[in-house]
């Protein structure tokens, strides 16, 4: 799509799944598949509560009390709290996705249904993968003592596709990331289609409505 071309309004995609899953690193990989073709496309700077530590994602960091003001003060379209840490989504994303862009962040399987009522419409990727990963990759940030990792394990949420979710893909990270990360840039491909669809000027319009999470070419629902 050319930057000049006129744009619908953009969309969230929220990445979500158990700790473990290889979530960070099934979408840097879709993204550098992607290429030049991800222009109109942009991965969420969180911030959390926690220092970054070359392991995880690359995050900028706050303590809980200056977390606590820049909430206050406006800073962030989206917060959430999960496992005694607070995370929040920089303001600036509403902006972003009202300019067309599609908007990759890493959420809380609790917060989509607020995403989606602060933001319109939503998509959302499952990522997920075997029991027994999962524990060997959380096991191997040493970040947590096994009491606290199977505790954190036991606590998986099923994800629901909130009202006004554009599509619902569920990608088992079980294997190799590269094919995780082949279809994730597929479903990636197949958004940027019908947002350019959606765009004032198009030959071929969208059918009048937001297409259910089933209705998507790529979709895939969780079995959960």
């Amino acid at each position: 799509m050319s930057p000049d071309a006129p744009r619908a309004r953009g969309l969230l995609v929220a990445i979500v799944g158990p700790s473990g899953a290889g979530k960070d690193t099934v979408t840097r990989l879709a993204l550098e598949r992607l290429g030049d073709h991800a222009e109109p496309i942009r991965l969420a700077r969180r911030v959390v509560t926690r220092t970054a530590d070359g392991a995880s994602e690359d995050h900028d960091t706050l303590d809980e009390a200056a977390f606590a003001h820049a909430e206050a003060a406006g800073a962030f379209c989206l917060t959430w709290r999960a496992n005694g840490l607070a995370y929040g989504l920089p303001a600036d994303i509403r902006a972003r996705i009202d300019a067309g862009e599609i908007v990759v962040a890493n959420l809380s399987r609790r917060s989509l249904s607020e995403a989606a009522a602060r933001f319109g419409r939503i998509a959302i990727v499952e990522i997920v993968a075997r029991r027994e990963l999962l524990l060997a990759r959380i096991t191997a940030r040493g970040r947590e003592t096994s009491p606290e990792i199977e505790a954190r394990l036991a606590r998986t949420v099923p994800t629901e596709a909130p009202p006004r979710t554009l599509a619902l893909l569920r990608i088992d990270n079980s294997g190799a990331p590269d094919d995780a990360a082949a279809e994730l840039e597929r479903f990636l491909q197949g958004l940027l289609h019908t947002l350019a669809q959606e765009a004032p000027g198009t030959d071929e319009p969208s059918s009048g409505g937001t297409p259910s999470a089933s209705s998507h070419p790529n979709n895939a629902r969780a079995a959960e």
